[in-house]
């Protein structure tokens, strides 16, 4: 927290040396002179990376308490085929038989080390669960080891922390069924016959494995400094990596094998533009207005995911008074990710962004819980001094309920 509060300090303080700025200019009734324009630009630019590290920080120690939580012993084991975000895979794992051991403290940076140097020592149990796992496609991760970067990766997703929820897979399709249609009760005299209503209706989505591939360097120094007792800090690497990928396609993926469809790109969910060219943000109304189109739609919104530059715009907005305008009631936790992009093109306009907002359980990540990994040898240790690895993991993204979904596009800064 202290850091945290180092952080708002200097982005208070480089707001204040901007205000001044402009103050005194506007004072004099003058422009800004060159100087003063290079000072205002660098104390915007100041106060604008304290707000993403502030962002970052606190991103950082959520993700840190959830993959706290998949290390406690002894939980109650998930037994539905989807997990919420508080549930994790290594416990799912465990409840189907995949994991039968569980009281032997695991590293997957211990079994990397051994993988790449051919040293064991201290890793005399991934010892044992490596064996028999090098085959032409690289070397199967053993379960509870592949478990563990597949929940740190899913506790460093913006997606995941938004409350969609993950299906582990354990081959290549996965068929779930979904509610389509609710039908309606009626109401009848006495003596009257009953009059049939429609009944509830139901379809399914399928899940269908497909590949990602992450090739991860690491340098020797890492390597040899990291404290192996620390368990991940090459697994969280891995998994960072892998989050990246997975919200971008969680929420821009095509849908043009072999990558998945994304909310974006799925029919029915409401789409709000700003103008043909799209539109600059002036205040919060583009957000309460996507809360209510997702309600209108019979669904709870639980949260927006935006770029960060979306969320520093709206901490800088002010008042006729020229004070920071206060956020309103009713808004919803706000995370970024630079995975939504702030060059897109809307009419004449390149520089256009996106905002997701949705109820985001009825979003669902099918996860393998298969994870491959093949160490690369000579060109990147010759090169660059480092280890490198090629990652595969199979995973889909379905959409439960696309009117769950809004997605405002055209948002310039």
């Amino acid at each position: 927290m202290a850091l945290i509060d180092d952080l708002r300090a200097t982005r208070t303080q480089a707001r204040s040396r901007a205000d001044e700025i402009l103050t005194r200019a506007s004072t004099e009734g003058r422009d800004l002179t060159p100087t003063e324009a290079t000072e205002y630009a660098a104390r915007t630019a100041e106060a604008r990376d304290a707000d993403d590290a502030i962002e970052q920080r606190l991103a950082d120690e959520v993700a840190e308490l959830r993959a706290a939580s998949t290390r406690t012993a002894h939980r109650e084991t998930p037994t539905s085929p989807v997990l919420t975000r508080d549930q994790s895979v290594a416990d799912w794992c465990r409840g189907q038989g995949l994991v039968t051991r569980d009281d032997v403290p695991l590293s997957f940076d211990r079994y990397l080390r051994g993988m790449a140097t051919g040293e064991w020592s201290g890793a005399d149990e991934e010892r044992a669960l490596s064996g028999g796992t090098l085959t032409a496609g690289g070397h199967l991760v053993p379960t509870p080891l592949s478990a563990r970067v597949i929940d740190l990766a899913r506790n460093a997703t913006r997606v995941m922390q938004a409350g969609a929820v993950t299906v582990p897979m354990t081959s290549s399709t996965l068929k779930l069924a979904r509610l389509t249609g609710e039908g309606s009760p009626g109401w009848k005299t006495e003596n009257a016959a009953i009059t049939a209503n429609a009944d509830l209706s139901f379809d399914a989505v399928t899940f269908t494995a497909r590949t990602l591939t992450r090739v991860v360097t690491l340098s020797v120094e890492l390597f040899e400094d990291a404290d192996p007792s620390s368990g991940d800090v090459i697994a969280r690497s891995f998994a960072e990596q892998i989050a990246l990928e997975v919200d971008r396609v969680a929420l821009r993926g095509t849908g043009t094998a072999p990558e998945p469809r994304g909310v974006l790109n799925t029919a029915g969910i409401t789409t709000t533009p700003h103008g043909a060219n799209g539109g600059a943000i002036a205040n919060y109304d583009w957000w309460l207005d996507a809360i209510g189109a997702v309600r209108n739609a019979n669904f709870e919104p639980t949260a927006h995911i935006q770029a960060p530059r979306s969320t520093t715009s709206l901490s800088k907005l002010k008042d006729t008074t020229n004070a920071y305008l206060a956020r309103p009631d009713g808004l919803l936790p706000m995370l970024s990710t630079r995975q939504v992009p702030t060059n897109l093109t809307v009419g004449t306009s390149n520089d256009c962004s996106e905002v997701y907002t949705g109820q985001w359980d009825q979003l669902m990540i099918g996860m393998r819980t298969d994870l491959r990994i093949e160490f690369l040898r000579e060109r990147y240790l010759a090169d660059n001094l480092q280890y490198a690895f090629l990652a595969y993991l199979r995973m889909d993204v379905q959409v439960a309920q696309p009117a769950a979904f809004v997605v405002d596009v055209g948002v310039r800064a």
